[in-house]
């Protein structure tokens, strides 16, 4: 697994390294991927702060480049796999790092945390296989869901029933990605046993 870290390392490197000679165009719909990954660095101290209202504008400004950096990137077109590893990278870290404090005030949502942990899980365990997971429809509906679900659970006014069945929802979206990812993760274990 380290190895799949250390590859992780490499090719970001080259992709910076990519900016002298191609130019930041193309990196454009990186950037916007990776400023999920700071985003709780940004969040959290508001939230800290009790400014919550400005905490969920963050929220949603975040959540929403989640929705354009895969548009930019096919419009640009500069898609690249390491632009798919270091989406699934940073929707973990900005889903992983605001439900934490988020599960203060709504401990149900430690169920959606040890999901995403386990999604994060399989498609590391994936990719150190060489199955290269791949994005799917129910992993993009499970992230809408889940970020839906935490920005309303920083919204004062909304009723805890409303969280809770938020949280429920996503977690059965989250359990039918992971079980999505699993199946894909095993069909490429047995077509590459099948081709040996």
């Amino acid at each position: 697994m380290v190895e799949v870290i250390k590859d992780f390392i490499n090719e970001f490197n080259r992709e910076l390294k990519s900016i002298k000679t191609e130019g930041i165009k193309k990196q454009i719909p990186n950037m916007l991927t990776l400023s999920r990954a700071i985003s709780p660095l940004i969040i959290i101290p508001t939230i800290l702060l009790g400014r919550l209202d400005i905490a969920v504008i963050e929220l949603i400004i975040f959540a929403i480049t989640d929705f354009f950096d895969g548009r930019l990137a096919r419009k640009f077109n500069c898609v690249s796999a390491f632009g798919v590893k270091l989406d699934a990278l940073c929707d973990k870290i900005f889903a992983m790092g605001v439900m934490i404090p988020a599960i203060i005030r709504y401990p149900v949502l430690l169920i959606n945390l040890s999901l995403e942990l386990c999604i994060s899980y399989i498609n590391l365990l994936s990719e150190y296989k060489d199955n290269h997971p791949k994005s799917n429809i129910y992993g993009k509906i499970k992230t809408t869901f889940l970020s839906l679900t935490l920005i309303l659970s920083y919204i004062n006014t909304v009723d805890k029933l409303v969280i809770l069945a938020m949280a429920l929802t996503t977690f059965s979206l989250q359990m039918l990605a992971f079980l999505k990812y699993r199946e894909y993760d095993m069909n490429e274990d047995k077509r590459k046993k099948s081709s040996e």
